[in-house]
């Protein structure tokens, strides 16, 4: 197993892969196998690891916990959301009127090209 660097030309990045060879029984020949390790800097001579290796393991929360981590809310929220209610259902009315106007329009021009 060694490290190699390779240089990629559309992207002008070095990378530094783990390279080890096995040996194949259906070619019969030795196969060469990378992993790219991460980024080479070729100024410092450091290989930049790769993002995450392994997903982080979950750690359970207790009941406590989770009812502390729910923040109440303020009384300034409570006014944001009122408001925000009141905007979305005046949104529906228009919707609402919209639709209607649309609908008697393409019957409105149905009636008029089967008349013709």
């Amino acid at each position: 197993m060694s490290i190699t660097k390779s240089y990629n030309k559309h992207t002008n990045t070095y990378y530094a892969y783990e390279t080890t060879y096995e040996w194949d029984d259906v070619r019969q020949k030795k196969v060469q196998r990378k992993h790219c390790i991460g980024q080479f800097d070729p100024d410092t001579g450091e290989i930049i690891p790769n993002g995450k290796v392994g997903r982080p393991g979950r750690v359970a929360k207790t009941k406590t916990e989770k009812s502390q981590a729910a923040p109440a809310r303020k009384a300034g929220q409570e006014t944001d959301i009122a408001a925000l209610v009141l905007r979305l259902s005046k949104i529906e009315e228009t919707l609402l009127m919209l639709s209607e106007e649309i609908h008697g329009i393409k019957y409105e021009v149905g009636r008029t090209i089967s008349g013709i």
